[in-house]
């Protein structure tokens, strides 16, 4: 069995976004905010940024992931197609109407005693999101599948020396002519109301690991391998497309879109491919992640090596406008433009997937 990795770092510029936002303040709604240490002219400092949360991003991810699922044929439960994705600390009765082999959470109860690997067979069978999103049933044997998604803050990148983002406080009134005419009673809903809301530019830098070789298999503890599943190819083809789609901006990250999508570009990316370790990709927070990656994967695999581990890798580098002075190297593959990035992203993961 091929055990492929995939590790990802790449920059998108987001324009006047309120993707993730947290507490209000008297009538401001503030952006989500963080600490991070940066190093800049040779020493490092802490700044407080406009950040979107992993869990944001990977709910994103997941989204997509249910509606791509979907349009193939693969199957999708309940909860996951209305976005829902609780996995499964409520209703679970309901949650097992859609699962094969377990009419009610006792008959899954009864598998899962006898063991917690055919009960997870039956769930990753009954939904492509659980597989890759990952799941916690609290029966009483709790039947536990760890995500294969790895997915890091969104932070403003480095460029030119200084942290590129900026915040603005957008003034917006809500008004009701109709009800204006009538004068507003003591405790009655004001006619016209303002408010704030802290929008951010950036670019920013993502990060996202996924071990695409565990998408679609199961642990057969009676043969002692893992084994998989029928539509297996079908599931990583559908995992790496959600992943391309957020990417692209193709799908919602965080909220406030109606009214703030964000002008979403992606500028840049590495990913690496490797088998049958992992290699990580430099985050792309400073400028010269392209060259780094590539540095990082040929030393990691040449450790590897020296330790007896042969690791095949490839790493796919998007230029955009961005310097890459090591992409002509033999396991480089540099492309220009983004959809050529997500066309290759998508084959080469097939390949590594096993």
């Amino acid at each position: 069995m091929t055990r492929g990795f995939l590790s990802l770092s790449a920059r998108v510029v987001a324009n006047v976004e309120a993707m993730n936002m947290v507490e209000a303040v008297g009538n401001v709604v503030r952006h989500r905010k963080a600490s991070v240490v940066y190093r800049l002219d040779g020493r490092y400092e802490v700044r407080t940024v406009p950040v979107v949360s992993g869990e944001a991003l990977r709910h994103a991810v997941q989204a997509a992931l249910a509606e791509i699922a979907e349009g193939m044929g693969l199957p999708v439960c309940g909860w996951c197609r209305r976005g829902e994705f609780v996995k499964h600390g409520v209703k679970l009765d309901e949650f097992f109407r859609d699962v094969k082999g377990a009419a009610s959470v006792d008959a899954f109860q009864a598998v899962a005693e006898r063991s917690i690997y055919e009960a997870e067979r039956l769930i990753l069978e009954s939904c492509v999101v659980e597989d890759v999103g990952g799941f916690l049933v609290p029966t009483g044997v709790p039947v536990k599948r760890t995500s294969v998604l790895e997915v890091g803050y969104m932070v403003p990148a480095v460029e030119g020396g200084r942290v590129v983002y900026g915040f603005d406080v957008q003034f917006h009134a809500r008004h009701a002519p109709g009800a204006q005419q009538k004068a507003p009673q003591r405790g009655e809903t004001q006619p016209q109301s303002v408010y704030n809301v802290e929008s951010s530019s950036a670019i920013y830098a993502m990060s996202v690991n996924v071990e695409l070789w565990r998408i679609g298999r199961w642990y057969d503890e009676g043969a002692g391998q893992y084994k998989a599943l029928g539509e297996r190819d079908k599931r990583v083809r559908a995992a790496l497309l959600a992943l391309a789609a957020v990417l692209n901006g193709d799908v919602r990250t965080g909220g406030h879109w109606s009214s703030y999508k964000p002008l979403w570009s992606l500028e840049s990316a590495a990913a690496v491919f490797s088998s049958p370790l992992p290699i990580s990709a430099a985050p792309a927070v400073h400028g010269d992640y392209l060259d780094e990656t590539i540095r990082l994967a040929g030393t990691k695999a040449e450790v590897y090596k020296k330790a007896g581990v042969d690791v095949g890798y490839k790493v796919l580098i998007l230029r955009g406008s961005k310097q890459c002075q090591l992409c002509g190297s033999g396991d480089v593959e540099a492309v220009d433009a983004a959809s050529d990035f997500v066309k290759r992203l998508v084959e080469l993961g097939l390949q590594y997937a096993g």
